[in-house]
């Protein structure tokens, strides 16, 4: 024992001398700048496709940490100078109370912008991100009606709340019927996740019904909304009950993969097509069709099936590509980190439009760092210059756009796509469907900026 506590002395000892000896830790180089960046994703569960979004965010922030992170110059200096980003992830499966979890978490290991990924589990960390200062994005994701009820909303809002939408969306659909050369006001249902954020739907105060009856009721008859589940095994008797009501267009709210395969699996089954009725599964991720593509395929040779998408579908070939900066970039990350897929095996637009949300949060803390410095970078100042950009150009995603006052949102338009041989088909010239003034923003004024071309259907304003 004796020997064994001398040898430990000894070796104590040297361990003394030797750090004794070792230089002193160096003062953080411009390289150890970094900026925290937090993704809460919808990456398993019923509604997993969403997620695709958040995946692609991550990508995107990699992507650029191995490019040498993000370039700004110092305001004092006038050096170019460079800010890494600590990447934190996790996953929610899109359930609220766990994403308020992983918020938290998020938060004690220093996070300075949030991306949130599913309407309900980003509407359930609002309140706490404005409280905390924390700023950012909505990723692929519709809008609670409260957000701009906050005194200073932190995190910006992604697709705008379903009353404020769904109007436009309805209308273009009485539209696109009289072109088809029908001669009777089609009557229109919609088919929606049984959810907070598509209930509000059914609430007078949010006056999507009002809009439709009172504004749109020369053009169309609107029959109501049904609800069906998150996951459901069956919606024949939900379908059925619209066939009931003689419905002519059945527009479908549901954000589900799983969702989506019952849905167009049972209108199939009950003979929805041959009866020549229309339908819209709104939000189609990509692996839907490519799973099921005799299933479209014979409701299309009788009638009509459609989506709605953020507008790029991820199978775009190279010379359009080439014309959308945004787009390309999309397909490049896909290839680099999900060996060689392109997006449309990713569940389509939701990982495409994941770079928009990438390319504003790059924006907005470029444009921090460059008018305070990283000496004075703070989560405040990057919450006003994300709050700021205008016009919102994602690299050709969307239409370039200026968001009026009291509103920031990174969707303001989409697109009605076709669904051929498994594939969604966006045609370039169909134009997106732009939102208009509506009862919770009777004074949005939406000013669609001429780029890469785009022409923009507007919808009936709001007539208070």
């Amino acid at each position: 024992m004796k020997h064994l506590a001398k040898v430990t002395f000894i070796l104590v000892a040297v361990s003394v001398i030797i750090m004794g000896c070792a230089p002193q830790a160096a003062a953080p180089s411009e390289a150890a700048k970094t900026i925290t960046v937090g993704i809460l994703g919808s990456l398993t569960g019923p509604l997993r496709s969403i997620g695709e979004g958040a995946v692609c965010v991550q990508d995107y922030f990699t992507d650029l940490n191995e490019s040498g992170g993000i370039k700004y110059k110092d305001p004092k200096t006038g050096k170019e100078e460079a800010l890494s980003v600590k990447i934190l992830m996790a996953d929610h499966a899109w359930d609220a109370a766990k994403c308020v979890t992983l918020y938290e978490r998020f938060k004690s290991q220093g996070m300075q912008f949030v991306f949130a990924n599913g309407s309900a589990p980003t509407a359930a960390i609002y309140t706490a991100a404005a409280r905390d200062k924390i700023p950012g994005l909505n990723v692929d994701t519709t809008c609670d009606p409260f957000i701009y009820e906050l005194p200073k909303p932190y995190i910006a809002m992604d697709g705008p709340t379903l009353p404020a939408y769904e109007p436009g969306y309805v209308e273009y659909y009485a539209d696109a019927w009289k072109k088809a050369g029908k001669t009777t006001k089609p009557k229109i249902g919609i088919l929606a996740a049984d959810v907070a954020t598509r209930r509000v739907l059914d609430k007078p105060e949010m006056g999507f019904i009002d809009h439709v009856n009172r504004l749109l009721g020369d053009k169309l008859e609107f029959v109501g909304v049904t609800y069906i589940p998150v996951a459901p095994v069956d919606v024949k008797a939900e379908l059925t009950k619209m066939v009931e009501k003689n419905v002519d267009i059945i527009m479908v709210e549901h954000w589900g993969s799983g969702a989506c395969r019952v849905i167009i699996s049972d209108a199939v089954a009950l003979g929805l097509h041959k009866k020549g009725i229309w339908l819209n599964i709104m939000w189609l991720p990509s692996d839907v069709p490519l799973a099921e593509p005799k299933l479209f395929d014979e409701y299309n040779q009788y009638s009509l099936v459609q989506a709605f998408s953020h507008g790029y579908l991820g199978d775009e070939s190279p010379e359009i590509q080439a014309k959308v900066p945004g787009l390309k970039k999309a397909f490049d990350l896909c290839a680099k980190y999900h060996n060689g897929q392109i997006p449309e095996q990713r569940a389509g637009w939701y990982y495409v439009y994941g770079v928009e949300y990438g390319m504003l949060a790059q924006q907005a803390i470029t444009a921090t760092l460059q008018k305070n410095g990283y000496a004075g970078f703070s989560t405040e100042a990057l919450r006003d210059q994300l709050f700021a950009i205008s016009p919102i150009d994602p690299g050709g995603l969307l239409p370039a756009y200026t968001p009026p006052p009291g509103l920031w949102a990174t969707w303001l338009a989409a697109k009605c796509v076709d669904i051929k041989n498994g594939h969604m088909v966006t045609d370039l010239q169909t134009p997106w469907l732009g939102m208009g003034p509506t009862k919770i923003y009777p004074n949005l004024d939406v000013k669609y900026e001429e780029k890469y071309g785009y022409k923009t259907w507007t919808p009936t304003p709001w007539k208070p």
